[in-house]
């Protein structure tokens, strides 16, 4: 079940016109949070980042974050039950500007609703790390399109993604600015360690992610020094660990950069002491649930 546009209805029933904006040039933000436990996790973040964009776009839905809050709830109640035990679930918030006549945008297309979370990807990687690829397309620049709006123009991404899959399937690419600075892979933020202190780019070129904003602050709360600096490719060559951070996966361990190993046991003791601390904030232990539930996928005839 969904929410579309006023009413909940079966995934099936939501049509959206191909004069819609979100279709026609792209004019649409989004956001995706999901559970642990079942139980919602910084939703109200998202929530308010998702606001953010949509004020960016200047689209008012015609709801407050709190009623979004409530839909969001019954949208994941009316869905739970599809939902193992040990399986948790991502929460998806789209807006258009809606179907367009004349030009001119009659009446905004707000669409929320949730779907299991996949593992397969990452449940190995867990263990022995992701590969980045760094990427020669580069981030648009903030003076065009300012990243920390999510929206739907994502061509940039896609083309990197594709750069980084004819390197290794299933490999993360890395975006430079136009300056040569890090800023983010295709849907992860990145982090650095060297000499126990935790890197990561500054919020001038990225998405602000609220998987970033909390290993930032689990960090500070661990003693781990943390700096927002401008980085290269000189410091990633020179890490001592690196780890991409997402809503999906919370932190992932990365082994290899533009297919050369580290050198360097995967996941490092920082990214350890993390991710130690990421189980015991949800109170789920992230790994296991990730390979728990790959195992329970392949165990079938």
């Amino acid at each position: 079940m969904a929410y579309f546009n006023g009413e909940y209805v079966p995934e099936d029933e939501v049509n959206i016109s191909m004069r819609d904006r979100g279709f026609v040039t792209g004019d649409a933000a989004f956001d995706i949070a999901r559970t642990y436990n079942h139980q919602p996790f910084k939703w109200r973040e998202h929530i308010g980042r998702w606001f953010q964009s949509l004020r960016y776009i200047q689209l008012d839905i015609g709801l407050t974050a709190d009623e979004v809050y409530d839909i969001t709830l019954e949208v994941f109640r009316r869905n739970e039950r599809h939902f193992g035990s040990n399986a948790d679930c991502a929460v998806v918030w789209r807006a258009t500007p809606g179907e367009e006549r004349f030009k001119v945008p009659v009446e905004p297309t707000v669409l929320i609703h949730c779907a299991s979370l996949q593992f397969q990807r990452v449940a190995r990687q867990y263990i022995e790390g992701a590969h980045i690829v760094v990427a020669s397309t580069r981030a648009v620049p903030p003076q065009c399109v300012d990243p920390k709006a999510k929206l739907h123009g994502r061509s940039h991404y896609v083309l990197a993604e594709l750069e980084a899959n004819s390197v290794e399937p299933g490999a993360y690419p890395l975006m430079l600015d136009l300056n040569g600075c890090l800023t983010e892979c295709a849907r992860q933020n990145i982090f650095l360690v060297r000499e126990g202190k935790l890197l990561t780019p500054t919020r001038r070129d990225i998405l602000e992610g609220v998987s970033r904003a909390t290993t930032l602050e689990l960090a500070q709360g661990l003693g781990i020094e943390t700096q927002e600096t401008d980085l290269f490719i000189y410091d990633v060559k020179n890490a001592d660990e690196i780890f991409l951070t997402a809503t999906s996966f919370a932190m992932l361990p990365v082994a290899k950069v533009n297919n050369k190993s580290l050198g360097r046991p995967v996941p490092g003791p920082v990214t350890k002491q993390l991710l130690s601390a990421w189980n015991e904030l949800v109170g789920v232990d992230i790994v296991q649930q990730a390979l728990h539930h790959v195992e329970a996928q392949g165990s079938g005839p």
